[in-house]
């Protein structure tokens, strides 16, 4: 035994005479919003596949008496209006080769085939040097608006659609309002609300087993120590903004209040405001983002514990049916108490991995790993957690489902206080899932229904193996 271990050990024996006189032992309580430390991730969603606008049909006929340049703008034409981008892709380098070729037209069909294939750069540059040639051609100026759109490049489809919309159909003209006013909802200030009935076995997180050893003496834990009901309600109220600002960059912001109250035991009613400001870069395929927040968290009534630091993240499409994403983040963690402080103050890295599969149109898979160092001032409470996780997304007409499960392993890096012989290690399951219907709604108010499960198993159960489930309603809207 160290010299370390031994002076925790003496000062332990201290407090020892004092507990034996006592028939019960009262353990010390843990840490609270420890989900707060780590960044909370958007949720895979089903990619719901996007109808293409109605384009007027065409009809053409081939004749013996048109050349070889004739026939083939004809079958690009029909390749265009009928998306049949695997014969254009035959037809445009030998129409490239005829001599004289309408280089408009090849710019034009090569574009949107780039753009079905989702090359939008190289599609977008093709529109531009048509309309540098001809900026009096306002279709191909409607296109290059509407692939702008699709590239969240806002600022500059905004001012291309408003340019072709005079000279277009009445039809038409209908269809780039259509698209001025969604990038104009998508960048204007965006809320929304959550209210949820929730119960729970375990308020604060103990410890079921009734029975300590310590120094091969037998202790009971007081009432206080084992597990709490409470029954309450959940709420949050979030707002948010994202404005494009030139190019594919984003200005964000995000807000929220949310907590959870419980009228039969107030002790354990949570508070946390949440604030964030930062940097986005999106595009059709991809989206990269830097962002610096801070949360306030409040326990019962006093204030508890703030947090602050940054996240990176990415999202990426891989295919039409594979993406991928992950985060990178760095959180400073700050309790109020002094004795929480003292031992709980530090930081938090962390990093996490997940791929996701749309199987079918509405069926998505996802899963993932994360890691993080937890390290803190007191060596004992500084830990690494490595963990993985699964879950999936269905729909059946308006009735959607979600389930996850997630294993985490976390290993603490020096002896515990009161088992000086043993390192705590912590193997944490969980299980999620929720149901919903759509059309189940009132006023956009749509009633969801939660199941809960965490279960800990730690080699040191007296004090840190728990378990709790949780049923709840949860009424979510967006405004």
């Amino acid at each position: 035994m160290n010299k370390f271990t031994m002076k925790k050990l003496a000062n332990f024996l201290i407090f020892l005479p004092l507990a034996t006189q006592a028939e019960t032992f009262h353990v010390p309580q843990p840490v609270f919003f420890e989900n707060n430390t780590l960044p909370k991730l958007a949720e895979p969603q089903i990619k719901t596949q996007s109808k293409a606008d109605s384009v007027p049909t065409s009809s053409f006929a081939l004749s013996n008496a048109d050349s070889t340049k004739t026939k083939l703008e004809k079958l690009i034409n029909y390749g265009v209006v009928k998306q049949q981008w695997h014969l254009l892709k035959q037809l445009l380098p030998l129409y490239q080769q005829q001599k004289n070729y309408d280089e408009t037209l090849y710019r034009y069909a090569m574009g949107a085939m780039l753009r079905a294939e989702k090359e939008y750069p190289q599609a977008i540059s093709l529109y531009q040097k048509i309309l540098a040639d001809k900026p009096e051609l306002a279709y191909p100026r409607f296109d290059l608006g509407v692939m702008l759109f699709e590239n969240k490049q806002y600022r500059q489809a905004k001012a291309e659609l408003k340019r072709a919309k005079p000279e277009l159909s009445p039809q038409m003209q209908q269809l780039a309002e259509r698209y001025i006013q969604v990038m104009t909802e998508r960048q204007s200030w965006q809320s929304d609300m959550e209210l949820q009935y929730t119960q729970t076995d375990n308020v604060n997180n103990a410890s079921s087993q009734q029975d300590i050893m310590l120094g091969g003496l037998k202790f009971k834990k007081d009432a206080e120590s084992l597990p709490q009901k409470a029954h309450g309600f959940r709420y949050s109220v979030g707002v948010n903004r994202e404005l494009n600002v030139g190019g594919n960059h984003f200005a964000t912001f995000n807000s929220r209040f949310s907590g959870v109250h419980y009228w039969d035991n107030q002790d354990y009613s949570e508070k946390s405001l949440y604030a964030a400001l930062g940097y986005r870069y999106r595009s059709a395929l991809q989206a990269v983002s830097f962002t610096p927040f801070f949360e306030q968290n409040w326990l019962g009534s006093p204030r508890y514990s703030k947090n602050y630091g940054a996240v990176a993240d990415f999202r990426r499409e891989l295919t039409a049916y594979w993406a991928i994403s992950g985060s990178f983040s760095h959180t400073q963690k700050r309790y109020a108490q002094e004795g929480v402080a003292r031992r709980h103050n530090g930081y938090i890295n962390g990093a996490s991995l997940s791929l996701s599969y749309q199987a079918r149109q509405n069926w998505l898979l996802f899963g993932g790993m994360e890691g993080s160092l937890d390290r803190s001032k007191d060596k004992e409470e500084t830990s690494i957690r490595g963990g993985v996780n699964i879950g999936s997304v269905w729909e059946m007409k308006d009735f959607v489902s979600r389930v996850s499960v997630r294993y985490v392993k976390r290993d603490f890096q020096a002896e515990n206080f009161y088992f000086p012989m043993k390192k705590r290690q912590d193997k944490e399951y969980s299980f999620n899932a929720t149901i919903w219907h759509n059309k189940l709604q009132w006023q956009g108010f749509v009633p969801k229904l939660n199941y809960r499960y965490r279960k800990i198993d730690s080699n040191i159960p007296e004090f840190y193996s728990r378990k709790s489930k949780e049923w709840f309603i949860s009424v979510e809207k967006d405004f």
